[in-house]
């Protein structure tokens, strides 16, 4: 019962830190909307944007994919990257504080690895 409720907290801090960096990236975003020029860069944050409302989807169902949760994360990593508008920059900078953060969530440590099997030794 322990694994699950470990499991439910891991997931509830996972999901305060996309709903930080949702909140991040519309900050970003709403920096860059009052002039032509900006277009650009915010339009380089859309597909960040997504990729976090998918990782909120996917947490939300309490689901825990690794995988696929790494690698949207690298894509929102690149898209923020590409960034250069110095508009953006300090909710860029908080966005890349959770993206920290949520890596270090998703990164299975060793003592989350599955235990299989005890001692096989027989004789």
């Amino acid at each position: 019962m322990t694994v699950n409720s470990s499991v439910s907290r891991t997931n509830q801090r996972t999901l305060a830190h996309l709903r930080t960096l949702r909140l991040n990236l519309d900050q970003a975003r709403s920096a860059l909307m009052h002039f032509k020029d900006d277009r650009i860069d915010r339009d380089k944050l859309e597909p960040a944007a997504r990729r976090t409302d998918d990782l909120m989807n996917l947490y939300a169902t309490g689901a825990q994919d690794a995988a696929q949760g790494l690698a949207w994360m690298t894509e929102i990593r690149v898209a923020i990257d590409e960034v250069t508008n110095p508009k953006s920059t300090a909710p860029l900078q908080a966005a890349g504080v959770e993206i920290t953060a949520l890596l270090a969530l998703m990164t299975p440590t060793p003592d989350q690895a599955p235990q299989t099997g005890g001692a096989s030794g027989s004789g």
